[in-house]
């Protein structure tokens, strides 16, 4: 029947309830790193939510490259140029400032505030994933930015691919392209996040195909279910025998090009987990967890902004005594300050929009008028 036909997988908005997990995730994750891991609470916790950060990750760009479509070189790259390096620019512009300001405020030092700022101008200009030593001089990294420069690498990368190489030879394009970027991640801190550009091109490439062999529009078959769950098993046995987690953004994977892969069969395993039940459960809770996917781009660009800006490293010192309420007290912070300013620009770019419409509105009259006369 019509009625109770799931919303096809095709639909606008599918991936928003992956996405809103995902900025929660990422918040509540880069607030627990901050906090001493000896709390048995926030240790098994946090513990596991490294485990599977990168498996999400790899969520995320096969999401994105659910939505991969060839194109020329050229018009690919205008399009990432205004997609992603664009929000990149203003982000990095609004940190650089607001982190001045509030060093500036909070130490009083005209100095230490320009010196400290300069490093973090230094690390968006260079596009570092992470704090690193370039020209003599440290710079600190450009925060969860790295992120969209990966995306957009990857997105040149595999247009790349798909226009040079004939489809028998894609995969191994695909493949090899991973392999020099993950020996580059290990022998030098690529700047532009080239490197992790290069290792998550897999993941983008398992989206687009989801998209063209439609697994998202019919049940998993046994094979594939089996598959998935595999490797997300495997993620968490690495873990638990290494003690340690991959990390795209600091170049570190436990088996190297094996966990890349794992990362990937994983991700791809959460994000029809999340599609699934987005089909099945509708409530408040899951709309406004979509509401906060919806927004992904504003809130992980303000997100950016006040990660990096914000002195948060003074709240653990705080609460050493009591580790959780301080988890709890700056994600909430953190949060809802995040989801004040998305809201706050998006009713600005809301209103610029009418305005915009508007002025054009009344241009056109004139010469409507002038047509009939």
């Amino acid at each position: 029947m019509e009625g109770t036909k799931p919303r096809t997988a095709n639909s606008l908005g599918m991936f928003d309830l992956l996405k809103g997990i995902g900025m929660l995730t990422i918040v509540f994750a880069h607030t627990g790193e901050l906090y001493p891991m000896g709390s048995g609470s926030i240790n098994l916790l946090t513990f596991f939510m490294f485990a599977y950060r990168e498996s999400l990750m790899a969520a995320f760009y096969i999401a994105s490259g659910y939505g991969f479509r060839k194109r020329s070189i050229g018009k690919c790259i205008d399009q990432q140029v205004t997609t992603l390096l664009k929000p990149y620019i203003y982000t990095g512009i609004a940190t650089t400032v607001f982190h001045f300001l509030i060093h500036y405020l909070c130490y009083g030092s005209l100095h230490n505030a320009t010196y400290e700022t300069g490093k973090v101008l230094g690390g968006f200009a260079l596009g570092l994933p992470h704090t690193a030593e370039y020209f003599g001089q440290t710079f600190f990294s450009c925060g969860p930015m790295w992120y969209l420069l990966s995306l957009m690498i990857a997105w040149v990368l595999l247009d790349l691919i798909l226009n040079i190489f004939p489809e028998a030879y894609t995969n191994w394009a695909v493949l090899g392209t991973m392999l020099l970027g993950w020996g580059l991640c290990i022998t030098w801190e690529a700047p532009f996040c080239i490197g992790q550009g290069m290792v998550t091109v897999p993941a983008l490439y398992v989206g687009y195909l989801a998209k063209k062999h439609k697994i998202f529009d019919k049940p998993l078959s046994r094979r594939l279910k089996n598959t998935l769950m595999g490797c997300a098993a495997a993620v968490a046995v690495l873990v638990l025998l290494t003690q340690s987690t991959d990390c795209v953004s600091m170049a570190q994977w436990n088996f190297g090009p094996v966990s890349i892969l794992l990362d990937a069969g994983a991700g791809l395993g959460i994000l029809s987990m999340v599609l699934w039940f987005q089909r099945r459960v509708d409530n408040f809770v899951t709309r406004g967890i979509q509401a906060i996917g919806r927004r992904s781009l504003y809130i992980f660009c303000i997100h950016t902004v006040e990660l990096t800006a914000i002195p948060w490293y003074l709240m653990p010192q705080k609460f050493a005594a009591h580790p959780v309420l301080g988890v709890v007290l700056q994600f909430t912070l953190s949060m809802g300050s995040v989801l004040l300013f998305c809201e706050l620009l998006l009713r600005w770019k809301d209103r610029k929009f009418r305005r915009t419409v508007a002025a054009k509105s009344r241009e056109a009259q004139p010469r409507q008028y002038a047509a009939k006369h």
